[in-house]
């Protein structure tokens, strides 16, 4: 090998070796700390002192935080996303029950079914509640973020023993065996592997039961729901008991044996190793799109049951997200007697003070307030905009008298639509991190229209027709 052809192969080698480098490190690196104490009060308010709290009562249970360095706005909007019929939300919520009513459902939209049939959109303030770690923060909730991947050897018997006095009847032997196979096989707490299948089953599932649906695929088991997606209760059972038959899922034994092999080799083994990240992707180079679930209560459910066969003895490692820019407080339980309608804060076009009627004092407020002799508040500005024009004018009041003698009517404040104009990418923030794509002729809802621009920008909030959800300059659209 002369010595031009050698140097040649040096560097491929070591170019190799960089590449080989940085693609571990973007994969693999993770900003995760045991420092609790460290943890800064002003950036990541309400944080340290829970889990000091929860370290105080449980002194053998390891406590870890990571680091997302995500903006919280930008990760509760990209959960919020899939806004259509032809596509399905991030996100659902229980429909038809009292407990999950009112601001639980998606603002968006509304009461319309997806998947069996039994679940609603969730709303924004849904997502914020539960996506809030300082929520679950205690002694119940908090194994959502038990770390899956931390295992240790087991004695089968003895797990046996446990597993048989903790489960449901309908869970039976068959199940139990295979649980305890699929955990040494896998390496994954087999307490989790019953945790995950109740949650996802049920006594009466043809998905469970072998029966099949409606004459078709009788034999075969999905335990996990694994690719059991669809906007129906028929398409969900449909689906997800071919892809049983194209597995040959036809005992539960492998049921089980193929569903932790999808946990464990395609979450677990891939960073996604609490079952709060594999309902909330917020790690990772997949962010927000490799989720397991789309039941919002899917990874709080999972975790009360693991934490029902979890002692105070047991040697846990938690893993806690923290995000940029949270509220002070904790984000609230949505309010089940409010619904998004009765706490619209723009309120009826024309309401400048917001008691709900349009009449001369607001004609009185709206004078003054183009005159600079009085404020209107914030959330009150889109109101005063009655032409529909950016900047506040002479031509609102004339509009809103017009409209109390009578004489003229005065656009609603209801959604808004538009076309976009130029294909681009909506934001998750305004000016923010690039999103989801949206084409030229797109046509699209705008939500809120920017009061004041970023960037000289006017960054409106728009929900696209394919579901996309997102800012988006408001010269890209008409």
């Amino acid at each position: 090998m002369n010595k031009r052809i050698r140097k040649l192969f040096f560097l491929l080698i070591v170019f190799n070796i960089i590449i080989f480098i940085s693609c571990s490190s973007k994969v693999f690196a993770r900003e995760v700390s045991d420092d609790i104490n460290g943890i800064d009060d002003s950036q990541y308010p309400g944080m340290k002192q829970a889990i000091q709290t929860l370290q105080a009562s449980h002194p053998n249970w390891k406590f870890k935080v990571e680091y997302t360095n995500l903006l919280w706005e930008e990760v509760i909007n990209a959960e919020h996303q899939g806004h259509s019929t032809s596509t399905s939300p991030s996100n659902l919520s229980p429909a038809d029950n009292a407990k999950y009513a009112g601001l639980w459902i998606c603002e968006i939209c509304g009461t319309q079914r997806y998947d069996t049939g039994s679940w609603y959109c969730a709303s924004k303030e849904a997502l914020e509640y539960m996506m809030d770690p300082r929520n679950s923060l205690n002694e119940t909730d908090l194994f959502q973020f038990m770390q899956l991947s931390v295992f240790d050897d087991f004695d089968g018997e003895t797990v046996k023993n446990n597993l048989n006095n903790i489960k449901p009847d309908w869970i039976d032997e068959e199940c139990v065996d295979a649980i305890i196979e699929a955990a040494g096989q896998y390496k994954v707490d087999p307490y989790y592997i019953l945790a995950k299948l109740l949650e996802e089953q049920s006594p009466t599932s043809p998905l469970f039961t072998g029966k099949g649906y409606n004459g078709s695929y009788e034999g075969f088991y999905n335990l996990f729901n694994v690719r059991a997606t669809a906007n129906n209760r028929e398409g969900v059972i449909l689906n997800g008991l071919a892809h049983a038959a194209s597995q040959g899922w036809n005992t539960k034994r492998l049921s089980i044996l193929g569903g932790v092999s999808v946990l464990a080799n395609g979450y677990i083994n891939q960073e996604q190793d609490t079952l709060y990240y594999q309902k909330y992707d917020v790690i990772g180079d997949s962010k927000y799109e490799h989720q397991y679930q789309q039941n919002i209560l899917g990874a709080q459910n999972a975790g009360t049951y693991l934490k029902k066969y979890c002692t105070n003895e047991g040697n846990y490692s938690f893993i806690i997200p923290l995000y940029k820019n949270m509220p002070v407080q904790a984000c609230p339980r949505p309010n089940v007697s409010q619904t998004h309608a009765e706490n619209n804060t723009e309120g009826t076009m024309g309401d400048i003070n917001g008691d709900n009627q349009v009449n001369v004092i607001d004609v009185v407020l709206l004078i003054n307030y183009i005159n600079g002799e009085s404020q209107v508040a914030p959330e009150r500005v889109f109101a005063t905009k009655i032409s529909g024009n950016d900047n506040i004018s002479v031509i609102d009041v004339v509009m809103l008298i017009n409209y109390i003698n009578g004489e003229a009517t005065i656009p609603n404040n209801t959604v808004k639509t538009g076309t976009v104009n130029t294909t681009t990418r909506l934001r998750l923030s305004q000016n923010g991190t690039e999103y989801k794509t949206v084409t030229s002729g797109t046509s699209i809802k705008i939500l809120k229209k920017a009061d004041t621009p970023v960037a000289d920008v006017y960054w409106d909030l728009v929900v696209a027709s394919n579901g996309n959800y997102g800012y988006i300059p408001r010269n890209y659209y008409q």
